[in-house]
């Protein structure tokens, strides 16, 4: 295997170290799970004056009595009769249904209760209640604090809510304890009661987490939107240039990308701001899978994947996203249909996984453009499943779920590469357009010398007619030997014949022809053009870069010469060969503005014009050289081609 077929695999193995490193990371630094704080055990949760200034905020995620099939209030636990079913940890189940082999259902009723034993320092204290599914009360000392949603009759509704809390000797809420209640039901969500662990501490710090979360949230949506709509933009530019073409779709399909992945990653935003129903997280239930097809599309398009697997790897996404947009509605209370759709999905992330890895790598041993990024970025895909597989209890508490990482990084990468096909596309663009001008440019030299050709092959019919009588004159003067009336007689011919050529300035067709034709301009114009030109009949230049050259410059010289007094307008040309060589000089009078942008002489049109960039970049593709200056108040023009080195030559 060559050096080239082993980079590409470098920088896979390069991003799953990288990116482990960084899911492990975020495990250990930005995880609820694995957050210092104290742990709370049977329903109790002791909080001492060392705990809260070494962990001002931290997460109630250990130790909740659970009572399962109940709605409880404060009363209920007065007679102290009542015994919880377990005590859990928050997120151990994902629902009421309890331990496998339970027989329990998905849906149902529940109630958490636990109590916060606090400092006697009065202090106040921030709740931070993530969205519980789907509908709750929260009593806190005996008092209904708060609730989302409706239990009776049920009216399911999700949001995150935020309480304060006081508390201490003479706490308004409580004196050395907080007692808190949450009676919950849900019968319409996939994840039912309480699935996120939720936050308690110092307001302040509370807060500020809350703060931070929210702002890197908000950065990421402006981003991702701001990008989105650029190559939005860019796609409707394409669109309009070229019509619709295969690779102008892909600045439309990234713009997909960008919607789908912040509907996936705004839904903290929202039910923070406001409270919502199934809606929002339908809506985020759905941008995933959509975010993975339309990546699936791009993939396939810039690895140059096969019709068959490229059908079925779409196919198979396409089916998802229908799954992911109707089962939800259908399953009813079947944890059987639950399930299923939980494992469709986990198996659709790992066979897109090593879909994307698999034909990365066959684009790399093919040698596809960008096939080295697709590599590494199916490399980070996999190990994002593959650390939350081994790392299952997690939930982040500033940052992205490893899932929002790695669509993160496939966002940025995939873009990284749009963005360079999208410039070469241009760079394509303004190319072709520079030789679509030149060509008509030449269209134009053709057109004005076109009835000069009909006019020359008219008389040459009318010469050849008359030549025979000229050769029938001058056999009767030569038979008749009058040589003095012979001599008379050609020397009248060739006047006439003289008399009748066009002005060629040059052996080289074409350049003679655009000379002549600018001669043509300037003489309509008043300005007076020299030239001298000394060339052979062949140079190798093509024809469109010749022109390129010569008629940008010419045609900035007429139009500086053309603001000028009509005495003072004046153009000189030097064209020749020399010194292995080819060279072009022109100067022309101006009336002394001169335009530049970035250190470069810009045209005096109203659009600033690009010839003379187009001129240096024609002149740089030879290995020659193009100056502009001004000198004694004319303004210069000089080209340097070497006539020994070829187009594209390195």
């Amino acid at each position: 295997m060559n050096r080239q077929r082993i980079i590409p695999f470098i920088y896979m193995i390069a991003a799953v170290l990288c990116s482990a490193a960084l899911f492990l990371f975020v495990y250990h630094a930005d995880n609820k799970y694995t957050a210092g704080g104290p742990r709370g055990e049977n329903g109790v949760l002791v909080v001492s004056e060392q705990d809260l200034s070494e962990n001002p905020c931290f997460f109630l995620t250990w130790g909740w009595e659970i009572y399962r099939g109940k709605l409880l209030g404060p009363d209920d636990f007065i007679s102290g009769n009542l015994v919880p079913d377990e005590h859990v940890f928050i997120g151990q189940y994902g629902g009421f249904e309890g331990r496998r082999g339970s027989g329990r259902g998905p849906h149902g009723s529940a109630t958490y209760r636990l109590n916060i034993i606090i400092p006697d320092e009065p202090r106040t204290y921030m709740l931070e209640l993530p969205e519980i599914f789907s509908a709750y009360r929260l009593y806190v000392n005996g008092g209904l604090l708060a609730e989302m949603g409706s239990l009776d009759p049920y009216l399911p509704q999700t949001g995150n809510q935020i309480l304060a809390l006081h508390g201490g000797a003479d706490g308004s809420s409580g004196s050395g304890q907080f007692e808190i209640i949450i009676a919950v039901s849900d019968f319409s969500n996939f994840y039912s009661g309480m699935v996120y662990p939720p936050a308690f501490g110092e307001f302040s710090a509370v807060n500020h987490i809350l703060n931070t979360r929210l702002g890197v949230r908000f950065t990421a949506i402006a981003l991702s939107l701001g990008v989105g709509l650029f190559y939005f933009a860019i796609w409707l530019l394409l669109r309009k240039g070229n019509g619709k073409t295969e690779n102008n779709a892909l600045p439309l399909c990234f713009a997909a990308i960008c919607l789908c992945f912040t509907l996936y990653i705004c839904y903290p935003v929202v039910t923070t701001l406001i409270a919502t129903g199934p809606l929002w997280y339908g809506l985020e239930r759905f941008s995933f899978p959509a975010m993975l097809l339309i990546i699936t599309i791009i993939h396939c398009r810039i690895t140059g994947v096969a019709r068959i697997p490229s059908t079925m790897a779409v196919g198979f996404g396409v089916f998802v996203c229908l799954c992911a947009a109707v089962m939800p509605l259908t399953m009813g209370s079947s944890l059987r249909l639950m399930m299923a759709y939980s494992y469709l999905l986990t198996v659709y992330k790992w066979a897109l996984a090593a879909f994307l890895v698999g034909s990365a790598v066959f684009a790399c041993v093919k040698g596809f453009s960008y096939s080295n990024i697709m590599l590494a970025i199916g490399g980070v895909f996999g190990t994002s499943l593959a650390v939350d597989r081994l790392l299952p209890f997690f939930e982040p508490i500033r940052f992205g779920w490893f899932s929002e990482i790695s669509a993160g990084v496939f966002v940025l990468a995939i873009g990284a590469v749009m963005a360079k096909d999208v410039a070469a596309q241009f760079r394509l663009r303004q190319q072709l357009q520079g030789h679509v001008e030149s060509v008509t440019r030449i269209m134009d030299v053709h057109k004005v010398f076109y009835p000069e050709v009909l006019e020359k092959e008219e008389e040459l019919r009318v010469e050849r007619h008359d030549f025979r009588h000229h050769i029938a004159v001058m056999r009767e003067l030569l038979q008749s030997g009058d040589m003095s009336k012979l001599a008379e007689y050609l020397r009248a011919f060739d006047v006439r014949a003289m008399r009748s050529e066009k002005t060629v300035y040059c052996d080289h067709y074409f350049i003679n022809m655009i000379l002549r034709m600018f001669k043509g301009l300037a003489g309509k114009s008043g300005v007076a053009f020299s030239v001298e030109a000394s060339l052979p009949d062949s140079l190798p230049f093509e024809d469109v870069d010749l022109s390129v050259i010569m008629n940008n410059v010419l045609e900035n010289a007429l139009e500086a010469s053309e603001r000028v007094p009509a005495h003072e307008r004046r153009i000189t040309v030097s064209i020749r060969c020399k010194m292995n060589c080819l060279g072009f000089s022109v100067g022309n009078a101006f009336d002394g503005a001169v335009k530049m942008h970035s250190g470069r002489f810009m045209s005096s049109k109203q659009n600033g014009g690009i010839g003379l960039v187009s001129v240096q970049r024609v002149c740089a593709r030879y290995g020659g050289s193009a100056s502009f200056y001004v000198e004694d108040n004319i303004f210069r023009s000089d080209i340097l081609l070497p006539l020994n080195r070829r187009k594209g030559a390195g």
